[in-house]
């Protein structure tokens, strides 16, 4: 078995941890020249699972997200391609949050066609900031627990 194939087998195997997904369909315009979905466009598709995953968690499903009530930024991004997608594909966006530290979180996630072929795993480190100074602070017990409520075991706290 070649190291490419071992890395789809390790993350197949990680699939029960997601608790949570988005469905979409690629857009004319998430296409390049070729017909295929551009490398940038993923990682939008990433930011807005990420977005509904916390509207979730924070149980806003039916209201709009404060920036200002959980200001992060991001601090780190991380992929890997896998295969193509084209104009007209279903796809869905695979979330999770895997740990926290004090005042960063990382989320995994995993895109993949409806019919389970593996597009790409990604992930991404956020840092929660005091809006006024810019300077990252710790989460709250309030925003953990809602994390835990929703990951169960399979969130791990770092501090």
């Amino acid at each position: 078995m070649n190291s490419e194939n071992k890395k789809i087998e390790v993350i197949e195997k990680s699939l029960t941890k997601f608790k949570f997904k988005v469905n979409g369909r690629v857009k004319f315009n998430e296409v390049d020249s070729y017909g295929i979905v551009h490398n940038l466009q993923y990682f939008y598709w990433l930011e807005w699972a990420r977005i509904e995953y916390l509207r979730k968690v924070l149980g806003k499903e039916s209201e709009k997200i404060s920036l200002f009530e959980f200001p992060v930024i991001s601090a780190h991004n991380e992929i890997d391609y896998f295969n193509t997608s084209g104009f007209d594909d279903a796809y869905e966006v695979l979330t999770r949050i895997s740990y926290i530290k004090n005042s960063s979180f990382g989320f995994d996630n995993i895109i993949r066609l409806e019919s389970g072929l593996l597009l790409v795993k990604a992930s991404a480190v956020l840092v929660q900031v005091d809006i006024k100074t810019r300077q990252p602070e710790r989460i709250s017990d309030k925003y953990r627990e809602l994390v835990r409520n929703f990951e169960g075991n399979d969130v791990i706290f770092l501090d």
